[in-house]
C-alpha cells in the first residue's frame, strides 16, 4: 500500500461504499486503497446483504483509515423496495452471521430463478459464474449482468439490465425483502445503528413519519441523487426530528458508467463520531 497521504484538517468520511462482496467493483483492499487516495478519514463498508468485505477492509486500512463496519438492507414498504443502512455492526456476532447466511441462499435462490428465464432467450450461464464475481458473498443482479456482458450476450452490463433483469424486464424476479421494523430490528441486534438511505429516490416525505414509527434513528442526507437543497432539507428535517445524519458516494466501482467515485460526496468526521455514540449508548 502506498504511504499514508496527510488529511486535510477538515477530516471528511464516505458512509455510503461498496465492494465486490455485495455489487462493488473494488475489493475491500481496492477500496481503501481509493480511499486513501481521496484524503478520506473514514470510510463505511455498507454492502447489500453482507458483511464479508468488512474485516478485509479494516486489515487493509491497517489503522491509516477507520473503517466503520455497515451494512445495506432492502426493505418492502407500501408495494417498493427502500434501502436501509446500518452502521458500527458488530460483523463477527454468531446471530449476525446466521442471518446474513440465510438471506445470502434467498439472493442465490432468486438469482437462479432469474438465469432460468435467460434460457428461453437462447442464454446459458450458471449460477456459479455469478457466484465467484462476488467472491461468494452477496451476489445480486448487477454480478448477474457482468458475466452476461463478459459471455458476449450484451454488450453492458447496463444492455444487460434494459433487456433481461431490470425491474420491467422480462426475466427480472422480485426480491423477498424485510419491512423497515425488521430491518432496524436487525440492525439494533447486531449493535448497529439505522440510518434511511437515498430517501428522494424512492420516499415521498409524506412517508417519513411511518418509517421513523419503524424505528429508524437517522436519515442519509447527502448522496448523489440529492442536489444541494434537497440535502439541506433532510438535513433540517433530521435536525427537526432529532435523528442522526450520514452521507456517502454509494460508489460501485466501474461496474456503473459514469458512477459516482469514492469520496464524490462526503459529511464532516463529526458525523462519525455522532455514529459511534449512538451506538454506544445501547
Amino acid at each position: 500500500m502506498s504511504p499514508m497521504p496527510v488529511l486535510p484538517t477538515d477530516r471528511r468520511a464516505d458512509l455510503h461504499l461498496h465492494t465486490t462482496f455485495s455489487d462493488g467493483t473494488f475489493s475491500p483492499a481496492e477500496l481503501v486503497r481509493e480511499a486513501l487516495q481521496a484524503q478520506l478519514a473514514a470510510v463505511a463498508v455498507t454492502d447489500h446483504d453482507c458483511v464479508d468485505g468488512v474485516p478485509g477492509a479494516v486489515a487493509a486500512a491497517a489503522g491509516h483509515l477507520e473503517v466503520i463496519p455497515g451494512i445495506e438492507l432492502t426493505v418492502a414498504f407500501r408495494g417498493v423496495e427502500l434501502h436501509v443502512l446500518g452502521y458500527c455492526l458488530d460483523v463477527e456476532a454468531p446471530a449476525v452471521r446466521e442471518r446474513l447466511a440465510a438471506m445470502r441462499r434467498q439472493r442465490e435462490v432468486r438469482l437462479q430463478q432469474m438465469i432460468d428465464r435467460l434460457k428461453p432467450y437462447g442464454i446459458t450461464v450458471s449460477l456459479e459464474e455469478v457466484l465467484r464475481l462476488s467472491e461468494h458473498g452477496a451476489a445480486g443482479r448487477p454480478h448477474l449482468a457482468r458475466v452476461l456482458a463478459q459471455r458476449g450476450y450484451v454488450k453492458t452490463a447496463e444492455e444487460a439490465f434494459a433487456r433481461f433483469i431490470g425491474d420491467t424486464a422480462p426475466c427480472f424476479v422480485k426480491r423477498a425483502t424485510l419491512t423497515p421494523a425488521s430491518a432496524v430490528e436487525f440492525i439494533r441486534s447486531a449493535g448497529g445503528v439505522s440510518a434511511l438511505a437515498h430517501p428522494a429516490r424512492f420516499v415521498p416525505d409524506a412517508w417519513l413519519p411511518e418509517l421513523l414509527a419503524a424505528g429508524l434513528q437517522g436519515i442519509e442526507a447527502y448522496h448523489p441523487d440529492h442536489s444541494r437543497q434537497v440535502a439541506d432539507r433532510y438535513r433540517q428535517y433530521a435536525e427537526d426530528h432529532h435523528l442522526l445524519v450520514t452521507g456517502g458516494s454509494d460508489a460501485h466501482g466501474a461496474w456503473k458508467a459514469n458512477g459516482p467515485t469514492v469520496g464524490s460526496v462526503t459529511v464532516p468526521y463529526a458525523y462519525v463520531e455522532q455514529l459511534k455514540q449512538a451506538a454506544g449508548r445501547r
